[in-house]
């Protein structure tokens, strides 16, 4: 190395840390999942979520600050991807899973719509987890169609929703947060792409 020529230190173990466990720890609240006394599950005929409409599936303010630099972006994109997909395990099972099991009397579009939601879900998680590999790998192009791939899985998903006619806020809320989160790691791994 030339002399006076300053490396630069690997990205902090301890932020990646926080940046996860920041994930991992936005409340199992965030949504109601149960049904309200006045449903029974039979009563479920549509898509329509138990959620009250003033209830928001809102990502804390207090995100740490994360340099985008590049020895931080595959620190920042990681922790987005893990979070994200905790987050997406835990939709699919305590939304899209409750409402196939009481799916008796809806219609069969809703029913098909749910359960592509679910399929397309299960793939932006296999798409987060490239993405994850891609950025270790300081593969950006890679990782920037993996993560256009999570965001056009979301955008399916609402697609279907929209065409039950529905007005459900469990599903716009989760794809607003999750295409927001895609979004922000699309646009870092870009940038970062076109450095190189």
């Amino acid at each position: 190395m030339p002399k006076g020529q300053k490396t630069m230190a690997p990205p902090s173990k301890t932020l990646l840390v926080i940046a996860i466990s920041f994930f991992l720890t936005i409340s199992s609240n965030a949504f109601d999942y149960s049904l309200s006394a006045s449903q029974s599950p039979s009563s479920l005929p549509s898509i329509q979520s138990s959620v009250p409409s003033t209830q928001n599936f809102d990502v804390p303010q207090n995100v740490p600050k994360i340099d985008v630099s590049s020895e931080n972006v595959p620190s920042f994109v990681k922790a987005s991807m893990i979070g994200t997909m905790a987050k997406t395990k835990e939709f699919i099972s305590n939304v899209i899973e409750k409402r196939l099991a009481v799916s008796a009397n809806m219609d069969h579009y809703t029913k098909d719509c749910l359960k592509t939601c679910k399929e397309v879900y299960e793939e932006a998680i296999y798409a987060m987890q490239k993405a994850t590999a891609d950025v270790k790998d300081e593969d950006f192009y890679k990782a920037n169609i993996d993560i256009g791939a999570v965001y056009s899985f979301i955008e399916t998903c609402h697609d279907c929703v929209i065409e039950t006619k529905e007005d459900d806020p469990a599903f716009q809320n989760f794809q607003k947060w999750a295409q927001g989160i895609a979004s922000d790691c699309l646009h870092k791994v870009t940038v970062e792409y076109y450095k190189n």
